[in-house]
């Protein structure tokens, strides 16, 4: 078995491949390693591609998912088709400079006693993205635990012990980063370059950053459950002292207008809490079916090289 395997999860970016590959080979020239390709049911060439240059790279397992499964569950796939004592994952669209791979080992390497370590760089884009990453980062904090400071990237080194950890683990809705921090207190940021991408528009949009904190909030905690009960009691709350007000008012022998306009208001706000209630139970409800039922966490179609082994 290989010393480091090199977990890449693909969708459309079959031209980075080949650049991926050679780049690798020339980080990791001193290191026995494999590459293990996940191709995420991508609807261009990539699984073409991942042929051709298989053949003249012996190192590369390419795997081919007969569904899109996402990026966690491509990623976990490719963690059990494994083989070595370390794993690492990074991008398939060349952000993540393999010649930085070395500096996360050395990492380990000087540390025996961390389980992984995680790629972080300075984050260097505009104002509104920084809003975001900034937020993103709280909600993880405050949803999964996750030590202040800590950024999770894709872009780590694992020990096999925490490798298989993760592979217990049986959700359909994994969160492949908190699930590391959460497994393990000996998961560590480590300072390397970060490049910009340089084929195609980048997958990131608003709308999958939104997706992906719905995500953290929901298939990872009950936080949203416990906000909404909060504003509940809250809201019974600020119910009762208002009331206590107006019984005041009226046996002082005050007269209370009628005030249509703020009925309305709190008819419409408490109706929308409802609603917005009724709905989160409703996501909570199909994760949980979602789960109970245990589909596949993913299916393959084919293998090119190593073993040959299938993981659901």
């Amino acid at each position: 078995m290989p010393s480091l395997s090199v977990v890449v999860p693909t969708y459309r970016s079959a031209r980075a491949l080949g650049e991926l590959l050679d780049r690798l080979r020339t980080a990791l020239a001193d290191i026995d390693y494999e590459v293990v390709v996940v191709n995420d049911a991508s609807p261009d060439d990539t699984w073409a591609r991942l042929e051709a240059l298989a053949l003249r790279h012996p190192e590369l397992v390419a795997i081919d998912l007969l569904a899109n499964r996402g990026q966690a569950l491509a990623t976990l796939c490719g963690v059990a088709h494994a083989g070595g004592a370390l794993v690492a994952t990074m991008d398939d669209d060349l952000q993540h400079p393999p010649e930085e791979l070395p500096r996360l080992l050395q990492a380990l390497a000087d540390h025996p006693d961390w389980d992984a370590v995680v790629g972080t760089w300075p984050r260097d884009h505009g104002l509104i993205r920084a809003a975001g990453s900034w937020f993103f980062s709280y909600i993880d904090r405050i949803a999964h635990n996750t030590p202040k400071g800590f950024r999770h990237t894709a872009f780590r080194v694992i020990r096999r012990p925490l490798a298989d950890a993760l592979l217990t683990h049986e959700s359909r809705t994994p969160l492949f980063g908190p699930l590391l921090t959460q497994l393990s207190n000996q998961v560590h940021n480590v300072a390397v370059a970060h490049d910009p991408r340089r084929n195609g528009p980048s997958t990131v949009s608003l709308a999958w950053a939104a997706s992906s904190v719905r995500t953290n909030l929901i298939q990872g905690t009950t936080l949203p459950l416990r906000v909404l009960s909060r504003l509940g009691l809250f809201s019974a709350a600020v119910a009762l002292v208002i009331g206590a007000v107006f019984f005041g008012r009226w046996l002082a022998g005050a007269n209370t207008p009628p005030g249509w306009a703020s009925v309305f208001m709190a008819t419409v706000f408490f109706g929308g809490v409802g609603l917005f209630g009724l709905g989160l139970l409703g996501e909570y409800l199909g994760l949980i079916v979602q789960e109970v039922r245990r589909p596949p966490r993913w299916s393959v179609r084919r293998v090119i090289g190593g073993p040959g082994r299938t993981g659901t």
